[in-house]
């Protein structure tokens, strides 16, 4: 729909009033008849800040206008009580904003993304089993803390929208799946999280594949992610004997260690499953495969997506793309501080209603 000179001109004073944009000048030779006015934005009118809660690692970005992460930290934290998370957060925050020279004015908000069950509109984690967290008041709890809007929302769920942003390729429909320290998949559709009736859409990993398996963290048995996830794996693989970490698990593994190839080649079979019943389920563009098994071990993503393109025929297995994040650490970052962009975007309001 063609918008009248008249709305443009509001919008346009009203963005000038708010400092969202500037004039700028451009060269461009010998010019006839009335000077053309160009307007770009302000990239330090307003700031977002993003947070991620990992396992033992909270990560935070300060992101200006235009989409620039200019500030982005990673802190080795515990992160097992709620109370000292938020204290954390609350001082890191503040300090990274004070570094940074930012008046608190221009802190337009700050979106805080874990792993779990989120209602982002109340502000509640429901349920994340990373952290054994359940019904936690986070938003308001950060709220007290710190003067600033406050959001939060699962962290898959932003990374899809940062790498959706971030990619070159035009794709209407995105799915990104996790494979760490559990599993999840996001769908980005036509440029918005695509959420369900209470922000559950995607929670793959709680999908029940054997109903006398082993017991989940969520409550449930035999849930896709104690096929999968990172705790689980090293608890199949210390019933035989000790394994501290993935890294050992995964030297064995290439070392052609009989038990670390058996549980390594289950887990990738069982995340090749997962792939193809999110393409059967959701029909997309493209697949962006992401999680510490995916991005820090390249044995394990080789293998999944070997026996990805293995196991399927059908012919929506070829309808689309399957591609490796390239956000890497910094991604939930980035796509909290972007959601905050956006809703910060939508609720502008111009001059005269225009």
């Amino acid at each position: 729909m063609a918008m009248s000179p008249t709305s443009a001109s509001r919008i346009v004073a009203s963005l000038l009033d708010e400092e969202l944009i500037k004039e700028v000048h451009l060269s461009q030779g010998e010019e006839v008849g009335r000077k053309a006015t160009y307007f770009v934005p302000n990239e330090h009118a307003v700031f977002s800040v993003g947070v991620e809660i990992d396992i033992g690692i909270i990560r935070v970005g300060l992101m200006n206008l235009v989409g620039d992460l200019f500030v982005d930290h990673s802190f080795k934290t515990e992160t097992d009580e709620i109370e000292k998370v938020v204290e954390f957060i609350e001082r890191t925050v503040s300090n990274l904003i004070l570094e940074a020279n930012i008046s608190s004015d221009r802190v337009i908000g700050v979106c805080v993304g874990l792993p779990g069950l989120i209602d982002n509109e109340l502000g509640i984690v429901e349920l994340s089993a990373q952290f054994n967290w359940k019904q936690v008041s986070l938003q308001q709890m950060i709220a007290d803390k710190l003067p600033y809007n406050i959001y939060i929302d699962n962290e898959l769920k932003l990374k899809a929208l940062a790498e959706y942003v971030s990619t070159s390729l035009s794709y209407e429909n995105v799915v990104m799946i996790g494979f760490g320290n559990g599993v999840g998949s996001a769908l980005i559709t036509n440029g918005e999280i695509y959420r369900g009736k209470d922000n559950v859409s995607g929670e793959i990993g709680h999908m029940t594949l054997d109903p006398y398996g082993v017991h989940c963290t969520c409550g449930n048995f035999g849930c896709l992610q104690t096929y999968i996830a990172v705790d689980f794996l090293l608890d199949e693989a210390s019933r035989t004997r000790p394994i501290k970490n993935m890294d050992e698990l995964v030297e064995s593994y290439k070392q052609g260690d009989r038990l670390a190839v058996n549980i390594i080649e289950k887990a990738a079979t069982y995340a090749a499953i997962a792939i193809n019943n999110v393409v059967c389920a959701y029909n997309p563009d493209a697949v962006f495969l992401s999680g510490c098994l995916i991005e820090d071990y390249p044995e394990i993503r080789a293998l999944v997506i070997e026996k990805h393109l293995n196991s399927t025929s059908f012919p929506e297995a070829r309808s689309f793309e399957l591609q490796v994040t390239q956000l890497k650490g910094n991604g939930v970052v980035q796509g909290a501080a972007l959601s905050v962009q956006r809703k910060f975007i939508k609720n502008l309001y111009f001059k005269d209603g225009a």
